[in-house]
């Protein structure tokens, strides 16, 4: 009848750390995804510039939107990686958790 209950604060601080950086990386992945909607819309003018002069030295026949959304999508594939890490992290913290 007895139920022992650990009273060590570290576990919930860790669930809420991993929550916080999962908040983080799902606004993270909106926001340049918003950033590669405002690149088809033409707002990036200076990127435009830059790449067509790189590319012109190069001869590369490619618009410079499929650069901007190359360039923004690396960003996104890591924070996507980041948010199932913490997700699989807080899944073993709360395993951890109920062993204790």
């Amino acid at each position: 009848m007895s139920n022992t209950y650990s009273l060590d604060p570290s576990f919930q601080i860790a669930k809420v750390f991993v929550r916080l950086g999962m908040i983080f990386s799902a606004l993270m992945v909106v926001l340049f995804i918003y950033l590669i909607y405002l690149a088809s819309l033409g707002i990036f003018q200076e990127w435009e510039m830059e790449i067509q002069s790189i590319s012109n030295e190069f001869q590369l026949v490619t618009s410079p939107f499929i650069w901007q959304v190359t360039a923004l999508s690396i960003p996104i594939t890591g924070f996507i990686a980041s948010f199932f890490v913490l997700g699989w992290l807080g899944k073993k913290i709360q395993l951890e958790n109920k062993t204790q």
